[in-house]
This record gives C-alpha cells, structure tokens and sequence, in this order.
C-alpha cells in the first residue's frame, strides 16, 4: 500500500490521482494515473489543483505531481 502524498501525512493511501481528456461523448482520448496516491481524508476533505498544459509533437502524454502545502508568497510593490 502507498502513502498519502500530502506532505506530513503517511496515512496509507488507496485512492490513485490521475488526469483525463474527454471526448464530447465522454469516452477518453487519454486518462493516465500519476501513480501518486491519497488516503481517504485528504481525498474527501477539498484540494487545489494547478494544470498546466504544455502541447507537444512527442505523442505521448508525461504527467507530474507535487504534493504541496501552502508555498511561501513574497509580494514586492512595483516602484514606478
């Protein structure tokens, strides 16, 4: 069994993460899992989630995932 992949966590995790591109009738072009996982809690209590998509000519789909907790923010005022 894997471990949950918010940080701090370890609860063993069942729930696999993955991503899909659906057609208009719902069928899949493509929905690979990340192979990362998430235990009950984290799965049911919210999350963010950023995509970002980058196309390619590779013909293949690279999926990456970064469990994460709040990131350091600095905010600096532009001086005109």
């Amino acid at each position: 069994m894997a471990d949950c992949i918010v940080p701090g966590c370890g609860r063993n995790a069942t729930n696999n993460l993955g991503v899909r591109l659906r057609k208009p009738d719902t069928s899949a072009i493509w929905a690979p899992n990340a192979n990362v996982y998430v235990c009950d809690r984290h799965a049911r209590s919210g999350a963010r989630v950023m995509v970002i998509y980058e196309a390619n000519e590779s013909g293949r789909i690279e999926l990456s995932v970064q469990g994460a907790e709040a990131p350091t923010v600095r905010r600096t005022a532009i001086r005109h």
